[in-house]
């Protein structure tokens, strides 16, 4: 048994999280409003508290001190498998990276996370610079920018040409259709399973893993050679398989390369859309945003290093993180009874982990509610207290590709400033969706004031 806090004796009543009857509160666990709900509930109860109704009774751990814990403990107490085992069933497997726990998630995040990393992207950053470019060039004085749609589409077709060298702008609405529904009924439970049976899903179903598997083959039949492309995630699977074809099936391999669109098209791509919303909420941030943005592109493509060491951006990008997290919290399953805070959790029990609850905490951010990305700079560093900043997830399972997306979120703000004067509706009132991890809802745009420099210079 592992115990968070020696001293504490494992002999209190886990409060609960009132609501009506039969439902209760566990309702309340919708995807856009979750770090809320989860936060106000940490206020009200403390670091561990349940939520029920309908039959269920989920633990939530929540607050710095449960992050410190899920760090350090949670690959011993927690595993992922229930919460993910449906989203590999949709897809005929057995096991993905995300529901694995132990040596076989090791196996799986070695293969996989070399081309999701930073330094994958800035090797290939020409690549995912020419979508920006490509879907920035139309736009003229007097057009809005629909910011939700804008950018899944650059998100989506640079995770296609950088991570598997291959195009999503002819499957893109099958892609969001299939991906995007088949999480909204297999993991947030948004839809009824019987969404999956409806002639429109079962044919983006068909034309999305009928993409995939067009690639995986012609990956077989034209593998990378000197002067030619550089392997990318799809030939690394099939050189793990190759080496190891017991542990490495075919369905492995196309769900793999169908995680290259599952994890960025709602991560990096909500994000962007989030940090566009904050442009046009707050111009007074925009002069030093594009004049770093300008001394960016002034000699050329940036390098990835260059456009983290801009200040001003990087810090908007962290505000945008720790105010509007796309993944607010961790689902998991205790494998074993443990004590935390003083609690005891029984095997079995279903348990969230809360890991942006601190983001929303004036003990761990100043005036937390209020955007102020001056919070990450020099004198501050609210973010370095430990537990308090997790926009990725924490532990063994921290998102794999968060330095590409932290990456591409960067690289995308800045080509669109240098490009783009942007200017918000000042009317406009945030309203989030969930499809199904939160985002800006369609009513959000931005007029073109002005088209500063050609689409083109992005890539001279």
């Amino acid at each position: 048994m592992t115990d968070a806090l020696p001293h504490a004796a494992p002999t209190r009543v886990i409060p609960t999280v009132p609501g009506p009857p039969v439902i209760g509160s566990v309702t309340r666990l919708l995807p856009h409003r979750l770090r809320d709900f989860l936060t106000a509930s940490y206020r009200a109860h403390g670091p561990v508290f349940n939520v029920t109704g309908l039959g269920r009774t989920l633990t939530v751990l929540a607050g710095p001190e449960a992050n410190v814990w899920a760090t350090k403990e949670g690959h011993r107490n927690l595993r992922s498998r229930e919460a993910w085992r449906s989203l590999d069933q949709a897809f005929g497997v057995n096991r993905s990276m995300i529901s694995l726990d132990g040596e076989e998630h090791r196996t799986f995040r070695r293969t996989e996370s070399r081309t999701y990393a930073r330094s994958y992207l800035s090797a290939h950053l020409n690549r995912a610079l020419s979508v920006t470019a490509e879907d920035l060039a139309p736009l003229r004085a007097g057009d809005d920018l629909r910011v939700a749609a804008f950018c899944k589409a650059v998100i989506t077709e640079q995770l296609a040409r950088v991570v598997v060298n291959g195009t999503a702008r002819p499957h893109l609405n099958e892609l969001l259709t299939f991906i995007q529904t088949t999480l909204m009924v297999r993991v947030t439970g948004q839809r009824p399973r019987l969404t999956e049976s409806l002639p429109g899903f079962r044919r983006a179903r068909a034309q999305s893993l009928a993409m995939v598997e067009h690639l995986i083959d012609e990956h077989r039949r034209v593998p990378p050679a000197p002067g030619g492309r550089d392997p990318d995630l799809i030939d690394d699977l099939l050189a793990a398989q190759a080496a190891d074809p017991a542990f490495w099936s075919d369905l492995d391999l196309r769900l793999a390369t169908m995680g290259a669109f599952i994890a960025g098209m709602d991560t990096a791509a909500n994000t962007l859309a989030f940090a566009l919303y904050r442009v046009g909420r707050h111009p007074e941030l925009l002069p030093a945003l594009v004049a770093e943005a300008d001394l960016a592109f002034r000699d050329g493509p940036p390098t990835l290093e260059a456009l983290g060491a801009l200040p001003h951006l990087h810090r908007f990008v962290l505000e945008c993180l720790r105010l509007h997290p796309i993944a607010p919290a961790m689902t998991r399953t205790a494998t074993q009874d443990f004590t935390f805070a003083g609690y005891r959790i029984p095997a079995g029990r279903q348990v969230i982990v809360g890991t942006t609850v601190p983001h929303g905490l004036n003990e761990c951010f100043t005036d937390a509610d209020t955007f102020d990305p001056n919070r990450f700079g020099p004198g501050r560093l609210e973010h370095r207290r430990p537990g308090a900043f997790a926009p990725f997830g924490l532990g063994t399972h921290i998102c794999a590709g968060s330095g590409m997306a932290e990456g591409l979120i960067l690289l995308n703000l800045a080509a669109i400033l240098r490009t783009l004067d942007l200017r918000g509706d000042p009317t406009y009132v945030l309203r989030e969706v969930a499809r199904p991890t939160a985002t800006p809802d369609d009513r959000l745009t931005l007029r073109v004031a002005a088209v500063r420099h050609a689409a083109v210079s992005l890539l001279a």
